[in-house]
């Protein structure tokens, strides 16, 4: 079994684990799909041009009336893109695949959720391609286990979907190559909708 298993398979019990050991009233499960742009920091290759999915489950739990904590188990595609008219630039385009397990904290008022936490994240794999479309994967070494911390707000229009919007920024190296001296440190911005499951939403008063 490869370590990538071990992950998805530990976030998954995690989710479990915190779904029954709450009562129904304290639980909200949910899905969340959308996109993510995202660049790496200290690659020369600069703006949020890289686009991918981000979608997976949600497990929260209600700590009061307005706070609850929760993970989350995510596909997440990330990485870094050229810009149309960058040529200055010797790598096109560094695409991530990873499992990400954020462990968030919410704050809820009114149909407005904020929420902030930190994320592991594991690549599954990783593509690195020049200017002429090569691929130069084999001449790269990207760390597999990365921390990332998270800030975020959902507007929910209806009971049980909202539209989450997510900061993340990479907290460790993500290359691991220690000749180099230039860090490289992912940045990430996600759009997602966020539907709760069950007939009530966790919606502040």
């Amino acid at each position: 079994m490869k370590k990538g298993d071990y992950v998805g398979i530990a976030a998954g019990l995690l989710l479990l684990l915190v779904s029954g050991m709450l009562p129904a009233q304290t639980f909200r499960a949910a899905l969340v799909g959308g996109a993510n742009v995202s660049q790496i920091d200290g690659d020369a290759l600069a703006g949020f041009h890289q686009i991918g999915i981000n979608a997976g489950l949600r497990a929260e739990a209600s700590l009061s009336d307005r706070w609850s904590f929760g993970p989350e188990l995510l596909y997440s595609q990330q990485g870094s893109r050229r810009a149309p008219r960058e040529f200055s630039a010797s790598i096109d385009r560094v695409r991530l695949q990873t499992i990400e397990l954020p462990l968030m904290v919410y704050f809820t008022d009114w149909h407005i959720q904020a929420e902030a936490g930190l994320s592991y994240i594991r690549w599954i794999n990783y593509t690195v391609e020049d200017v002429t479309g090569e691929d130069i994967t084999a001449l790269t070494e990207y760390r597999p286990n990365n921390l990332a911390m998270n800030f975020g707000a959902t507007l929910y229009f209806r009971p049980n979907l909202g539209l989450n919007f997510r900061w993340s920024k990479y907290l460790t190296d993500l290359d691991n190559d220690p000749l180099n001296p230039q860090p490289l440190k992912g940045r990430t911005v996600s759009v997602r909708l966020v539907y709760l499951l069950g007939s009530e939403a966790w919606l502040g008063e």
